[in-house]
């Protein structure tokens, strides 16, 4: 068979796909009313996924994304304090670097696939940094938490 572009000898070094069964990975609590569960932890890259759970009026405190964020709302809704809209069941939002937000879930709550890349800095009503979460802490936290559990966190670094 002809193979005019040269692409069969790169399936000899191209990387296999990765399946990850969310239901493998526990709900990993970050506060009263936040849970996440990791399902993408890249350390070289920087990018991160994972299913966040916010209950009905948790937030996620104000803070300030270095680069964009996509997320899909799985179930329930959320909004942002500073926004004039409403993410709703089957919508995707793409926050841009530097938009600094509050996510607040409807009365029903939410779950959110967020797909991310490099930090997000929680920061103060003066914009003054106060916390930070990125790939390194967010694996940090998954694996503190499996441990904590007597479970082995799955490799989740690809």
């Amino acid at each position: 068979m002809e193979d005019p572009l040269g692409l069969r000898p790169l399936k000899e070094i191209t990387l296999t796909e990765r399946i990850v069964d969310p239901e493998d990975v526990p709900w990993v609590p970050y506060t009263d009313t936040i849970w996440v569960k990791p399902l993408r932890l890249n350390r070289k890259t920087g990018q991160w996924t994972n299913i966040t759970k916010v209950v009905g009026g948790g937030q996620i405190n104000r803070h300030y994304h270095v680069n964009g964020v996509v997320g899909f709302v799985l179930e329930g809704s959320w909004y942002y304090v500073e926004k004039d809209w409403v993410a709703r069941k089957g919508m995707m939002v793409w926050e841009p670097p530097g938009d600094i937000h509050t996510l607040m879930s409807g009365e029903e709550g939410t779950v959110t696939l967020f797909q991310l890349e490099g930090a997000l800095l929680y920061v103060d009503e003066d914009d003054q940094v106060v916390g930070f979460d990125d790939v390194l802490n967010h694996t940090r936290v998954y694996h503190d938490y499996c441990r904590s559990q007597g479970t082995r966190p799955l490799d989740l670094d690809y």
